[in-house]
């Protein structure tokens, strides 16, 4: 199943994956292949397929380690060179990624993580602002309607939505049927002439397998929340009579396990509560039934609770989402063994996307989650990934440490045992989350001990203090602006990171502490980052991290050297898309334009255009869209590189600010994977 690698926000290796996994999913994100462990038993891997994967591109999907990184398609030579086989960590320019073998390094949480930091579509459909203008601190958007690249409704509804249609009916190949389902899904509006779940539902009775999980899935991500979605999926789901009607038969765990995850993207999306109510209804039932011994069903159905977004606005909504706690801390209390208490692990994560730090439950949950870190919790748990996860949701339940008076900061011993855990814990995943965690609960004395542990951390532990203290220092002015109050730079921080950064010579680390000094947004750290990007070309990783940064603290001086960068790397594919995603960032109108002039010149190989479109749907606007038709019925082009303008398109055209799995993989605990949720190529967080 040769997936087509085009990724969302972040998709940089996407080549180097092309030639046994040219997906065309709708993009991959980038789960590390070694990530899901082996099963352990009663579940059995789902039955995915081996063809490509639907829906377009993979995104920063992590090879496994013994496959090697081919730089293209196999077939003609694509120009690029070889990629290591291990060794280098995820980048940011897409959810294509080749990362690292050792899954405890920053960047795997840096690249499930960054959608909700880097808001690429923000910048590119409103222009940007500039370093140090009352816009950049106050969060404003002024002029926005004269900024912005954002397509047009006659665009979308009158040019793009019939495109990806007339492409998907004329063609039978699988990376075209993905892609443009994923990419109208991405749309999620019917159209006057025919409507999104008509073009989905034949689908579902196709012979092959990802075409079906496809259509499932592309349902949910559309998220049309009407009584012929909502019974379809939960038929598919529960294996019902709807489901079988329109599947041609009994429905395989793998569609079972995407309806599942589209249910949750659905209910998400709408505000009814009848539609929570029958997605809850439908999650419930599968996480309750004991018969189910696969594990991908049981996880579907967690991390689709999670999803569910109901809320407290009325009396019925608080009892519907109790229950929706109960009946995950029901299945997470349960005595089970190690393998299925990887399963578990999911509900602590699931319980803080509900809870929050103010819920009247979350100071239950918080000292349950505790309990189970330190190994204390009534229920033996032996799967690292429990503590792992109930680190990473008391970084989400916990509030800020101000004070060590219990009385005037009544979370306080959290903290403290997140930073006993860190010292102690003897899974070093767990220390790392822990260590994070600390810099999302925030606080005052948190930034202290942040800032004692970057001084005196280890060299592997040095680029999690620095993510702690970025994210802390993004938080904080995240929380000035909603005030309406001018964001105060924290440069004693960023003093103290760059510091670091000027000592350090190794990549995967000088890319930590650039992203770190882009979120605390330490200007004075700008020069030196974009001469070590100009200088260190050659250096991928490194370099597309150190652009990301300039990004990230909107440095505009940085702008031309970026865009340098940009066009000296038609056969660097990686930093190339890294380099786009940056100048995206910094609200360049140039760079769409430069990227499509790409297309043309030089060689027009698989790989190069592969790299150059998926950048464009990165960061495509208005401009970009009759181009992209172009490419997308061009027979003379790959059927692979048409899926990839159809992705592209659906980038452009995207409903959602963030990229639409951005809400399962943000927070999740990548390292209790299975493979619906990511195994580098066919999972929920692998599609674009």
């Amino acid at each position: 199943m040769k997936k087509l690698v085009l990724s969302g926000l972040c998709c940089a290796a996407l080549v180097a994956l092309l030639p046994e996994t040219g997906h065309a999913h709708g993009g991959s994100y980038k789960g590390p292949g070694d990530v899901v462990p082996p099963n352990p038993g009663g579940g059995g891997k789902s039955g995915g397929p081996s063809g490509p994967t639907t829906g377009g591109p993979s995104g920063p999907s992590a090879p496994a380690p013994s496959a090697p990184a081919t730089g293209g398609p196999s077939g003609p030579s694509t120009g690029g060179p070889s990629g290591p086989s291990g060794g280098k960590g995820p980048t940011t320019g897409g959810r294509g990624a080749q990362l690292d073998d050792d899954l405890t390094t920053w960047n795997y949480w840096w690249e499930f993580n960054k959608d909700p930091f880097i808001r690429l579509k923000d910048a590119v459909q409103t222009g940007g602002v500039q370093t140090g203008s009352d816009d950049f601190y106050l969060g404003a958007r002024r002029n926005e309607a004269k900024n912005s690249l954002k397509p047009t409704e006659e665009q979308i509804m009158g040019e793009i939505l019939p495109a990806l249609k007339k492409a998907i009916d004329s063609t039978e190949q699988r990376d075209i049927n993905s892609s443009c389902m994923v990419a109208m899904a991405k749309i999620g509006r019917d159209h006057t002439d025919f409507q999104l779940i008509n073009v989905f539902k034949p689908r579902l009775k196709k012979p092959d397998q990802e075409i079906r999980e496809t259509a499932a899935l592309a349902i949910g991500i559309a998220a049309i929340a009407k009584e012929e979605e909502m019974k379809l999926l939960a038929g598919l789901a529960l294996d019902k009579d709807a489901g079988r009607a329109e599947s041609g038969g009994a429905v395989d765990n793998r569609t079972r396990s995407f309806a599942l995850y589209g249910l949750g993207l659905t209910a998400h999306k709408t505000s009814n509560l009848e539609i929570k109510k029958q997605a809850f209804e439908a999650m419930k039932t599968v996480l309750a039934d004991k018969d189910i011994g696969d594990r991908n069903l049981k996880v579907a159905a967690i991390v689709g609770l999670g999803l569910l977004n109901i809320g407290a606005a009325s009396e019925e909504a608080k009892t519907l989402e109790l229950e929706v706690l109960k009946a995950l801390e029901d299945f997470y209390m349960e005595s089970l063994g190690a393998g299925q208490q990887l399963i578990q692990a999911h509900c602590p994560t699931a319980i803080a996307k509900i809870c929050g730090r103010s819920h009247e439950k979350s100071e239950y949950y918080r000292d349950l989650f505790l309990k189970d870190l330190q190994e204390k919790g009534k229920t033996k748990r032996s799967n690292h990934a429990i503590a792992q996860s109930c680190a990473l949701a008391l970084g989400q339940m916990v509030r800020p440490f101000d004070d060590k008076d219990d009385k005037k900061c009544p979370d306080a011993k959290y903290s403290g045992a997140l930073l006993d855990i860190w010292h102690e814990h003897k899974d070093e995943q767990t220390r790392n989350f822990a260590l994070l965690s600390l810099g999302q609960i925030g606080g005052k004395l948190n930034q202290e001990t942040l800032l004692k542990e970057l001084d005196k951390a280890k060299t592997l532990g040095r680029p999690w203090a620095a993510m702690s203290l970025g994210v802390y220092c993004y938080y904080k002015y995240e929380a000035q602006k909603a005030a309406g109050e001018t964001v105060t730079p924290e440069e004693f921080i960023g003093k103290s990171i760059y510091d670091v950064l000027k000592k350090t010579q190794e990549p995967s680390q000088v890319g930590a502490f650039a992203i770190a000094l882009g979120l605390c947004q330490y200007t004075d750290a700008a020069d030196e980052m974009r001469t070590r990007m100009l200088e260190n070309q050659q250096k991928e990783e490194m370099a597309g991290y150190l652009a990301i940064g300039l990004a990230l603290m909107n440095d505009a001086n940085s702008k031309e050297s970026i865009r340098d960068v940009v066009k000296n790397s038609s056969r660097r594919f990686d930093l190339l898309q890294q380099a786009a995603i940056a100048l995206g960032k910094l609200g360049d109108k140039q760079a769409a334009e430069d990227l499509l002039k790409m297309l043309d010149d030089g060689e027009a190989n698989l790989a190069k255009l592969s790299a150059i479109a998926s950048a464009i749907g990165f960061i495509g606007d208005s401009r970009t869209v009759a181009p992209l038709k172009k490419l997308l019925f061009d027979d003379k082009l790959s059927d692979l590189s048409r899926a990839f303008a159809a992705v592209a398109l659906g980038g452009v055209a995207d409903k959602e600010a963030l990229p639409w799995n951005s809400k399962i993989g943000t927070n999740i605990n990548y390292r209790a994977s299975v493979e619906t949720l990511t195994n580098k190529s066919t999972g929920i967080l692998d599609i674009l």
